[in-house]
This record gives structure tokens, C-alpha cells and sequence, in this order.
């Protein structure tokens, strides 16, 4: 029994230190994303997308120091509110999460933001 467990362990311990790769057979690093470079393909990186709206209704406490550098894109910043962990979520853009920002409370900090109008 302790052969099986061993032999098991021995063969599922290079999928658990795995790294992923997509369009790519060698990544090169945890997350690896090659381009298939042909001109009829649409190729990016989409991270969620939500309203500050919708950030609002997920409250203030969702997000704490596990969430410490996720980043959303806000695609509307006309309704919700800016308080707590919204403060600085002014217009649309790509916004990280700071969880030691204000005291450990966290904020939304903008990555790319554009201008308000």
C-alpha cells in the first residue's frame, strides 16, 4: 500500500508544480500566452469587466489581502458610489487592488485609467 501511495505521489508531483501555457507547448512562465499571429484573429487579454455599479454591490469587505493585486476593468463609472474601497474609481480603465491602501481596508487603484469628461 505504501508503494501504491508513493508511486502515486511520485507521478501527480509534476502536475502539481505544472505551469500553464496557451498556444505554446514551453511555457516560460506560471501563465505563458503566445500569439497565434494570424492576421483573422482577434488576440488579447480580457479581465473581468464590471460597472462601478456592480464593484458597489459586491460591498466593502469582499475583497481583502487574498484579493491584494487582482485587477478588473470598469466600463462604467456613471452610477454606484465612490466610497471605501471605490474612492478613486473616477471613469473608465484598468484598476488593481491595493489591499494595504487605507489602513489595510484596500483600495481600487487605477492602472490605466482614462480621463473623466
Amino acid at each position: 500500500m505504501k508503494k501504491l501511495i508513493s508511486l502515486i505521489l511520485i507521478g501527480t508531483a509534476p502536475i502539481l508544480f505544472a505551469q500553464v501555457g496557451i498556444n505554446t507547448e514551453n511555457p516560460k512562465a506560471t501563465l505563458d500566452i503566445t500569439s497565434k499571429k494570424n492576421a483573422s484573429i482577434i488576440e488579447g487579454l480580457l479581465p473581468p469587466r464590471l460597472t462601478r455599479a456592480e464593484l458597489t454591490e459586491k460591498g466593502n469587505t469582499l475583497y481583502g489581502a487574498e484579493q491584494d493585486g487582482a485587477i478588473i476593468y470598469i466600463n462604467d463609472a456613471s452610477g454606484g458610489n465612490q466610497q471605501s474601497q471605490r474612492e478613486y474609481i473616477e471613469g473608465k480603465g484598468l484598476y488593481i487592488f491595493d489591499a494595504e491602501a487605507s489602513n489595510k481596508e484596500g483600495r481600487w487603484m487605477c492602472l490605466y485609467c482614462y480621463a473623466v469628461l
